[in-house]
């Protein structure tokens, strides 16, 4: 969905929308037919690895892996919080995401 209604790019959507089959609808909200295909101008993405969301990205800028940033993580497994400390300096020109976000 999210190559076809919001990038408007060849996707792997097979099967016809089912509100255009006439069924059930909801009577709280505005029921649109057809959806905006290809909604979003520009597409940034911040990835340390050329992933497949780069490859369909606009820009995209390169990040410090875990190992190259002092930064905090967590999982949606367990409720810990994990401080990493920087063992190296970035490679190139990735800076971390607070760097990018700032």
């Amino acid at each position: 969905y999210f190559l076809k209604y919001l990038l408007g790019t060849k996707n792997g959507v097979m099967n016809e929308d089912l509100g255009k089959r006439g069924g059930f609808k909801p009577t709280e909200a505005e029921w649109q037919d057809e959806g905006a295909i290809g909604k979003l101008d520009l597409v940034t993405t911040l990835d340390f690895r050329m992933s497949s969301t780069c490859v369909y990205s606009d820009i995209v800028l390169p990040t410090a892996t875990w190992y190259e940033k002092d930064d905090m993580n967590t999982s949606d497994m367990h409720p810990f919080i994990h401080p990493l400390s920087a063992a190296i300096d970035p490679a190139w020109e990735a800076r971390s995401d607070w760097e990018i976000y700032k």
